[in-house]
C-alpha cells in the first residue's frame, strides 16, 4: 500500500520546527483550502497562510506531498513546494541569529503586526528606540534630527501599524516631503531637498535596523538611487562655491585686526560683530573645526607640552565612532594666535578656549541649542560683515570656514591626505593611528601657514632644545603671568 503523507517537512531552526500543510482549520463549507507554513515550538503552533499559492484539494495535497520518483509529473510540484518551504526556512535562519525565536517575533517578522503586548516591536517603536539609544551615546543634535525626521513621517506617512510599511508607505511620506499637501486652503509639509534627504537618511537607518532585527526582509527594500522604481535619496548641493578664497580671508582677517566696523553701529552691537568674526576666523584656522569643536576646545596637556603652539582635541561629530582615533591637531599659527589673544579665554589648565559658547552648560541638550543660536549668529553677522565693510554680496555662514580650509590647501598644493586628517575624517583605525609621526608639527605650521595672504616673523621653536629657563620664560609668556 502506498505511504500517504499530509505535510512537507524541513530541517528545524534551533527549537523550532516548519511544515508545509493545507489549512482546514477554518475552511469547513468547501473542498479546497490554502496551503500554509506551520511553524511549531514546543507545543505551540502558527499557521502562516500563503496568499500567493492556490487553494489545493486535500486529495491532490496529499498526493503531490506523497512523490517520490523523479519522472512522476507531479515532481516538479513538489520541488516548487518544498523550496518555498526552504525560503521561509532561510527567513528564519537571518531571524535567529539576533535573538530567540518565538512564536510570536516569527508572526511579527513574516506578517508586520505589532504585538499588542510590546509597544516597542513595531517600526516606529524602533525608530524610537534610535533616538533614546542617541541621547545615551552623548549624540543629543543625531538624537534630535531622527526626532523631526519621525515626527514627519507620522504626521504624513499615515497610520503605521506594528512594521505594515513597505515601498508605498515611504514614497507617500516622500511625495509630500517633496511637493507638500493642501490642508485647510494652505500648503504644509514640504521641505528642503536637503532635509529630505537628511528625513530619508533616517528612515533608511531605521529600515536597516529593523532588517537587523529580524522585523523586515531585504527583499522589500525600498530604497535606491539607481532603481527607478524605488525611492531615491536626494543628495546634498555640491558646495564648491561655499567657500572664501585666500585674498578674501585675509580681507576678512584685516577687517578682524584692525576693527574696520561701521562707526554707524551700535557699539554693543559691534563688539558682537567682533566676536562672532573672530570665531569665524578661528573655525577656518583651527582646521575647520564646528563650533561644536569650538565649544569643547581646551587648554589641554598637549597646548602646554608644544609651548602654547598646537591644540589638540576629538572631533565630536566622529569621537563616538573611531575608537579614540580621530585625533586632531591644530598648529596655532601667528594670525590664529592674534585671534585668540582677542576672543578667547587665558590660557589656564583644562580651561575651556571659548567658554562663551557654551556659558558654562554641561547638558548636551543645552549646548546643542547654544551651538544652533551661536551658528545663526555668525551667520547673520558674517553677511552683514561682507555686505557693509567689504561689499561683497554672499551668504557666507559657519559652515563656509570648513569648506574654505579644505578647498584652500587643496588649491595652495598641500596633499589631501593631511587635509583629510586636519579635519578630523574617519579613515579606520590601522590608517589614522600612523598620522601624527607623518606630520610633525613643523609641517603642519607649514602648510596652514597657506590660508593667510599675511607675512609673519614666526621664528619655529623646538620644544625638546630648550633650557629649563628657556621653558620658564615661554610658560610666562603663554599665560601671561609674572610667575610660574
Amino acid at each position: 500500500m502506498k505511504d500517504i503523507k499530509t505535510s512537507i517537512k524541513c530541517s528545524k531552526v534551533d527549537n523550532c520546527s516548519l511544515t508545509l500543510v493545507l489549512d482546514k482549520r477554518t475552511n469547513k463549507n468547501t473542498d479546497v483550502y490554502p496551503l500554509a507554513v506551520c511553524f511549531q515550538i514546543a507545543a505551540k503552533r502558527y499557521y502562516h497562510k500563503l496568499k500567493d499559492m492556490d487553494y489545493q484539494s486535500e486529495k491532490y495535497f496529499n498526493e503531490v506531498c506523497s512523490v517520490k520518483g523523479a519522472k512522476s509529473l507531479l515532481m516538479p510540484v513538489r520541488t516548487e513546494w518544498q523550496n518555498i518551504l526552504e525560503s521561509y526556512r532561510e527567513k528564519l535562519v537571518k531571524l535567529s541569529k539576533n535573538q530567540p525565536l518565538t512564536l510570536d517575533l516569527i508572526r511579527t517578522y513574516l506578517t508586520g503586526e505589532a504585538m499588542e503586548e510590546d509597544t516597542a516591536t513595531s517600526f516606529i517603536g524602533v525608530w524610537e528606540s534610535i533616538i533614546a539609544s542617541r541621547g545615551k551615546d552623548d549624540r543629543v543634535g543625531t538624537g534630535e534630527n531622527y526626532k523631526w525626521a519621525l515626527n514627519s513621517f507620522l504626521k504624513y506617512a499615515g497610520d503605521v501599524k506594528g512594521f505594515k510599511v513597505d515601498k508605498n508607505v515611504i514614497s507617500r511620506w516622500d511625495a509630500v516631503m517633496k511637493n507638500g499637501t493642501m490642508v485647510n486652503g494652505k500648503l504644509v509639509g514640504k521641505i528642503a531637498d536637503a532635509t529630505r534627504g537628511m528625513y530619508l537618511r533616517t528612515c533608511r537607518v531605521v529600515w536597516n535596523e529593523c532588517i537587523r532585527l529580524g522585523y523586515l526582509t531585504e527583499d522589500k527594500y525600498p530604497f535606491s538611487n539607481k532603481d527607478s522604481t524605488l525611492i531615491s535619496i536626494p543628495r546634498g548641493k555640491r558646495r564648491q562655491q561655499s567657500y572664501l578664497n585666500v585674498n578674501e580671508m585675509t580681507q576678512l582677517y584685516h577687517v578682524f585686526t584692525e576693527k574696520r566696523y561701521p562707526e554707524s553701529w551700535d557699539p554693543e552691537y559691534t563688539k558682537r560683530v567682533h566676536q562672532s568674526l573672530g570665531l569665524f576666523l578661528a573655525q577656518y584656522l583651527c582646521n575647520g573645526f564646528n563650533l561644536a569643536d569650538a565649544g569643547r576646545l581646551q587648554y589641554n596637556r598637549t597646548y602646554f607640552a608644544e609651548g602654547g603652539r598646537a591644540f589638540e582635541f576629538m572631533r565630536k561629530k566622529t569621537s563616538a565612532r573611531s575608537n579614540g582615533m580621530s585625533v586632531v591637531i591644530v598648529p596655532i599659527i601667528e594670525p590664529l594666535k592674534v585671534v585668540l589673544e582677542e576672543i578667547a579665554a587665558k590660557p589656564e589648565k583644562d580651561a575651556y578656549v571659548f567658554p562663551q559658547i557654551f556659558n558654562g552648560a554641561t547638558d548636551e541638550l543645552t549646548r546643542r541649542k547654544l551651538t544652533v543660536q551661536e551658528n545663526s549668529n555668525i551667520k547673520d553677522r558674517m553677511i552683514r560683515i561682507c555686505k557693509d565693510v567689504l561689499g561683497w554680496d554672499k551668504g557666507v555662514s559657519g559652515t563656509w570656514a570648513r569648506h574654505s580650509f579644505a578647498t584652500n590647501l587643496k588649491l595652495a598644493g598641500v596633499e589631501e591626505l593631511y587635509i583629510s586628517e586636519s579635519m578630523g575624517h574617519s579613515q579606520g583605525n590601522d590608517v589614522t593611528s600612523g598620522y601624527q609621526d607623518m606630520y610633525p608639527l613643523e609641517i603642519r605650521f607649514r602648510y596652514n601657514s597657506k590660508l593667510l595672504n599675511v607675512e609673519t616673523n614666526e621664528v619655529p621653536i623646538d620644544i625638546d632644545k630648550l633650557s629649563k629657563k628657556e621653558m620658564k620664560e615661554l610658560l610666562k609668556k603663554m599665560i601671561g603671568k609674572d610667575s610660574v
